[in-house]
């Protein structure tokens, strides 16, 4: 990823009293972004041309910016200038355009598990009991020792499958990251069976975003793991 630096903002520019755009999130999109690529408050105001000490008001302050600075964070965090708006938040991933010379390359399994990186939200493909009909589901999730760790309520659609199966019953859990900025991502699959843990309990790194009871602990033990990567060379 290659920056460019703007030229200084212009007298005025810097001025945040715009209406027309969207005051509160942004702020938090900025913060997110910025840290996404390893980037220090100085280091983003010397990319977007714009005084350090607006960069930390914009994020520590619920406040509308103006249009010249809003386009500025942008180009700096390669970034569409409406996604800092929030105006891609109930877009599906990967709603942007192909990229022109995209590559697609398999993944080595050590390389998928650095993907899953510890915890995260994916999804978990099974055959539900009683009907056997095929359910698909978004699960958080830890990673311990090459298997994950997920929880569900009691009672529930994946609980009551398990649980009838002593030995485990298939499953597919994939997790993806979709870049529609750069029209890269990746995606990982991993094939195997899920059963119930001995003890239920929460462990501290499987928060569950849906909230509630979850005190059932499932692990999805994989026989195969693979992995695709989409990206411009």
């Amino acid at each position: 990823m290659v920056f460019r630096r703007l030229p200084a903002a212009g007298k005025g520019e810097a001025v945040v009293t715009d209406l027309q755009s969207h005051p509160g999130d942004i702020g938090r999109r900025v913060r997110h972004r910025r840290e996404q690529l390893g980037l220090t408050q100085a280091e983003l105001a010397d990319r977007a041309g714009i005084k350090e000490a607006l960069i930390a008001y914009i994020e520590d302050w619920p406040l509308a910016v103006s249009t010249p600075t809003l386009l500025r964070l942008a180009y700096a965090l390669d970034l569409p200038d409406l996604s800092l708006l929030g105006s891609d938040a109930d877009l599906p991933a990967g709603f942007g355009q192909a990229a022109r010379h995209p590559s697609l390359d398999v993944l080595a399994e050590p390389e998928c598990w650095r993907l899953l990186d510890g915890h995260g939200v994916g999804r978990i493909a099974f055959m539900a009991e009683p009907d056997g009909s095929p359910h698909v589901l978004p699960l958080n999730y830890a990673v311990r020792d090459h298997a994950l760790v997920l929880r569900t309520r009691q009672g529930s659609l994946l609980d009551t499958t398990v649980g009838r199966s002593a030995a485990g019953c298939p499953a597919s859990f994939e997790v993806d990251h979709i870049d529609d900025a750069q029209s890269e991502g990746w995606s990982v699959l991993l094939r195997g069976s899920v059963a119930l843990a001995e003890a239920d309990g929460e462990p501290a790194d499987v928060e569950p975003w849906a909230g509630g009871v979850r005190v059932r602990r499932v692990h999805l033990t994989p026989r195969t793991v693979t992995g695709r990567r989409i990206f411009v060379g």
